[in-house]
């Protein structure tokens, strides 16, 4: 489970069936040739954080998105989103619980 390169192949099955449902893509995973690499998982909630992975793109500049069931997406490192939900001043709408007041 918390092992993310064994879990890409699995993930990608997964989305691949979603968006075969019917499910709507992120709109940046038009983009050429993207794709999504698992981060991380939240445990007992089913959010999973993906990186971003565009050809001639370094990883520092990896967009994160998250799936929750919705997706969002932040152009931040991966230690910003991180930062930025644990300090409460996200803008994500499934961390709204660490939100400061």
């Amino acid at each position: 489970m918390y092992d993310l390169v064994a879990q890409t192949a699995e993930r990608e099955e997964i989305l691949a069936e979603l968006w075969e449902a019917g499910e709507d893509k992120p709109s940046e995973l038009h983009e050429g040739n993207a794709r999504l690499v698992p981060r991380g998982y939240a445990e007992g909630a089913g959010h999973f954080l993906y990186w971003l992975v565009r050809p001639g793109v370094e990883p520092e500049e990896w967009t994160v998105i998250l799936r929750a069931p919705l997706w969002e997406a932040y152009p931040v490192s991966c230690s910003q989103f991180l930062l930025d939900v644990v300090a409460g001043t996200t803008t994500s709408f499934y961390f709204t619980d660490r939100r400061r007041p």
